[in-house]
């Protein structure tokens, strides 16, 4: 199964470029950050969905967006309101249960808080509402490095999928991440860095390619 998570900038930028870039990756699961939340979002997200050749399993959630191909069934849906706190956004993840060739999984995406007391308590929060069983893929923008303590919580959980790859997705700097279950098999991952990237965000996608069992 191909994962891409991407923060998108609230499509302030090249939409073109952008759906240029799904398109290319041909996701299974897009899981997008800062996708439109406010102003006529549902037909916006149903167009850039539409646009990049995927339905909207889910959206709504803070900007949390979650985009599948026709080849996934999604079982159920929901959204995880993470901890306010005042003077920040309201953020929130979005969890899908779904299966891909018969194979079940859950994806949750998420755009974790600008602080690190906020988001020690997100990931707290996160973690509680994973599945025991289910394997899980969750992507997103984690707004600290690797070294961080929120993204040390998640890498203690779940396996991060480009562990010893520097490659940065903000600036110069890796913030943007996916995790899985331990055990379960990562084919490939790549941050992806081309003109129309540059020009669609100020974040670099991450891809990952998960085996999945029945």
């Amino acid at each position: 199964m191909k994962v891409l998570s991407w923060n998108v900038h609230g499509l302030r930028d090249d939409v073109d470029a952008l759906v240029r870039t799904v398109h290319g990756v041909q996701p299974h699961v897009a899981l997008i950050q800062e996708a439109p939340r406010v102003f006529r979002w549902r037909a916006r997200a149903a167009e850039l969905a539409r646009r990049c050749g995927l339905v909207v399993a889910q959206g709504g959630a803070s900007g949390n967006l979650v985009l599948v191909s026709l080849a996934v069934s999604v079982r159920d849906t929901a959204v995880v309101r993470l901890p306010f706190t005042r003077g920040q956004h309201p953020r929130a993840a979005v969890v899908m249960r779904a299966a891909l060739a018969g194979a079940e999984f859950t994806a949750v995406g998420v755009h974790l808080g600008l602080t690190e007391a906020e988001r020690a308590a997100h990931v707290r929060v996160l973690l509680d509402a994973l599945p025991a069983q289910e394997p899980v893929v969750l992507g997103g923008d984690i707004n600290e490095t690797d070294a961080g303590p929120a993204w040390r919580t998640l890498a203690a959980r779940l396996a991060d999928a480009g562990a010893g790859d520097a490659a940065p997705t903000f600036r110069t700097r890796r913030i943007d991440g996916i995790f899985v279950t331990p055990g379960t098999a990562v084919k490939d991952y790549r941050v992806l860095d081309t003109p129309d990237v540059s020009r669609a965000s100020d974040h670099r996608p991450v891809v990952a390619e998960v085996e999945l069992t029945r």
